[in-house]
């Protein structure tokens, strides 16, 4: 007996899904909750408390306050021909004054021949969109370790006030003996000095150098309740402590004051390339540093290859894309930086930088050709930072000879000073991504992670992971991408003091991976929500196909959207720039009479009150239409492909599993 196409199918996916099941990593069962320990010390932490507000929706431009136009109301150029420094400026002024606001940037291409300063909270700085609001910088640095678009929080520490019990990691509580500088609503810090001892214990007396003696902040926090009665009084931290803070290093908790928040950079293409000579004669330059800020964003921020990049290569920033430096709770998403000029030492070429901060989530961002992609860099207190749904390509240190670039292969990386529990989850790499004990290197880096995880990631070409924490460390679900954890595998000191060996699960096998994101389970249990998050999918396989005045609908496939859905269209353009479809705001994008020149490749931002998706890409073919004189020959072969249409869209129908 013959088997029909439509019941042959469903007997392979029946099949297929009982010899490939998903599974959980035995760290991360079904019901985990934090501290859950393997009973030998290995465990994940909580890292659902990154971003903008442990991990919110970013807010949307039109409540962010009144509009300051830098065109209509400060007449900058948005022709670029004429300096428009002092006009924004201007309007960031305007904008702080008033409480905040935000600075607008209409169409147009805008010349920056200085720096921008943005030193009052409530500050956003929006463009129309990545493909028609460009801004570029001619100034060939910045001086003082700031970016061409600067947020600058003045923060400092005071009342000081020593724990009077060792600070336990994984505990949202703290003791000392009088909170009476504290109230709930403080933000707080806590940190310690590098003492010998601390140095000493992770075996690394004569390596880190530069820190020892100094206090240092580690977590960066705000108070959630004060039980004063308690003896010694107890202080309740919205945040679980990643580390034992420990009364023999003076631990100490401290007042926070001077974060700037609710600040942001949004919809706008960004470059401060020049010519290549000027850019490597000076070191760090950022496009975009936040410093001392919380609860801020940088949300779908692109680079590109400004006027004033004199190079005979294609380069988009001097050194540095986006660096964030002393603050908490950051949001960069959908962000592209690549095409770096300077990529040689002293700190150069890192697209994606985050120093001495906490809780930063980098979500959908992707980095082409800068030295270290993504890098955590400089001084201790890097700490519950995640990495989702990244890409990381052409990593590489540059040699400049004879006016030529020799490349030399390197990684993303944890760069310097014991990062502890981070999380990259669910990114791609043609280079990779590489955690040990870097010694002397980088004015004594030393050991530069401890108990992060490598969650479900995946590569391309030659791609590698080098995982060599202090202590524990985790490759969870790997696919395209080799994996080295033990001693042999790599030549040098990386592996240096690192044992144990990093625990690894699902080598290879990533497609089993139950969640397959750490990050968003993980928030959704601390939230009580579903484990499942929004799903974005397409609704049918390959090419959408129409001749000339037909009617096409495109339209993505939503599942586990809570709350309200919301939908933005955009068009890729030839150069792969996002053009917003401006009234296309629904769940379709209709055509009601199809042209040829709406040929093209679209996608579907999807919003629930979560999370935010991308469609894949839909792309539409419209054909001439054509008349032709039905023959007998031609009737056949319609009414043929008619019937053939007919059954397949039958079988479709008929399947229990939805083809696509």
């Amino acid at each position: 007996m013959r088997l029909s196409a439509s019941l042959c199918l469903v007997i392979m996916l029946l099949f297929s899904f009982q010899v490939a099941q998903a599974e959980r990593s035995v760290l991360y069962p079904e019901n985990w909750t934090p501290g859950f320990s393997d009973g030998e010390g290995r465990f994940f932490h909580d890292f659902s408390y990154a971003g903008y507000r442990h991990g919110e929706n970013l807010p949307d431009p039109a409540n962010l306050g009144p509009h300051f136009d830098v065109v209509a109301d400060f007449g900058a150029d948005s022709q670029g021909e004429a300096d428009s420094t002092a006009s924004v400026q201007a309007a960031i002024h305007a904008a702080e004054a008033a409480g905040g606001g935000l600075v607008y940037f209409p169409a147009g291409i805008y010349r920056f021949d200085d720096q921008l300063f943005i030193e009052q909270s409530n500050i956003v700085l929006c463009g129309e969109c990545t493909s028609n609001t460009h801004l570029y910088f001619t100034r060939c640095h910045t001086g003082g370790g700031r970016g061409h678009i600067s947020f600058q929080g003045a923060v400092t520490e005071s009342s000081a006030t020593l724990l009077v019990e060792d600070g336990e990691a994984l505990s949202f509580d703290i003791f000392v003996a009088d909170a009476s500088a504290f109230v709930p609503g403080d933000d707080v810090t806590v940190g310690w000095t590098i003492s010998d001892e601390f140095v000493e214990e992770h075996g690394m007396t004569g390596v880190w150098k530069a820190f020892n003696g100094s206090w240092q902040p580690f977590f960066r926090r705000r108070i959630v309740s004060i039980d004063r009665d308690s003896e010694p009084q107890r202080v309740t931290l919205d945040v679980p402590l990643r580390y034992e803070a420990k009364i023999r290093d003076q631990a100490v908790l401290t007042l926070s004051r001077g974060f700037l928040s609710e600040c942001g950079v949004m919809n706008l293409a960004v470059s401060d390339a020049i010519d290549r000579d000027s850019a490597w004669t000076q070191t760090q330059t950022q496009v975009i540093q936040m410093s001392g800020v919380k609860d801020s964003f940088v949300y779908r921020v692109r680079s590109f290859q400004s006027p004033a990049a004199e190079d005979p290569l294609e380069k988009h920033v001097q050194s540095g894309g986006i660096r964030i430096h002393g603050s908490k709770n950051v949001t960069v998403a959908s962000c592209q930086f690549e095409n770096s000029q300077h990529r040689g030492d002293g700190g150069n070429g890192y697209l994606f930088e985050v120093r001495q901060s906490n809780e930063i989530l980098y979500q959908d961002c992707i980095a082409r050709k800068g030295r270290h992609n993504f890098v955590q860099n400089w001084g201790f207190g890097a700490t519950g930072i995640v990495w989702l749904r990244c890409e990381s390509t052409g990593s590489a240190q540059v040699f400049i000879l004879q006016g030529m670039e020799l490349p030399v292969r390197t990684f993303s990386e944890y760069h310097h000073s014991l990062s502890m529990a981070c999380l990259v989850d669910s990114c791609v790499f043609d280079d990779g991504w590489s955690a040990g004990n870097r010694r002397h290197y980088s004015t004594g880096a030393g050991h530069s992670a401890t108990e992060c995880v490598m969650w479900n990631t995946r590569g391309k070409d030659k791609s590698e992971i080098r995982s060599y924490n202090y202590g524990h460390g985790y490759v969870i679900g790997t696919k395209n991408i080799s994996v080295k954890i033990l001693g042999d595998q790599v030549i040098g000191g990386l592996t240096t003091g690192t044992e144990p060996w990093d625990y690894t699960e699902f080598i290879g096998e990533a497609d089993l991976l139950e969640p397959q994101s750490l990050y968003e389970s993980q928030r959704n249990r601390r939230l009580g929500l579903e484990e499942a998050a929004l799903e974005v999918r397409a609704e049918h396989m390959g090419l959408y196909t129409a001749l000339e005045e037909e009617e096409v609908t495109l339209r993505p496939l939503v599942n586990h959207g809570r709350g309200t859905l919301r939908y933005q269209w955009y068009r890729i353009l030839d150069d792969g720039v996002h053009e917003r479809l401006e009234d296309e705001t629904g769940p379709t994008l209709y055509f009601p009479s199809a042209r040829t020149e709406d040929t093209g490749c679209y996608f579907c931002e999807v919003r629930d009150d979560l999370y935010t998706r991308n469609s894949p890409t839909l792309s539409l073919v419209v054909e001439p239409y054509r008349q032709v004189p039905v023959s007998g020959s031609v009737f056949w072969i319609t009414g043929g492909l008619a019937v053939l249409c007919c059954m397949v869209k039958f079988l479709r129908k008929s399947d229990t599993t939805p083809l696509g």
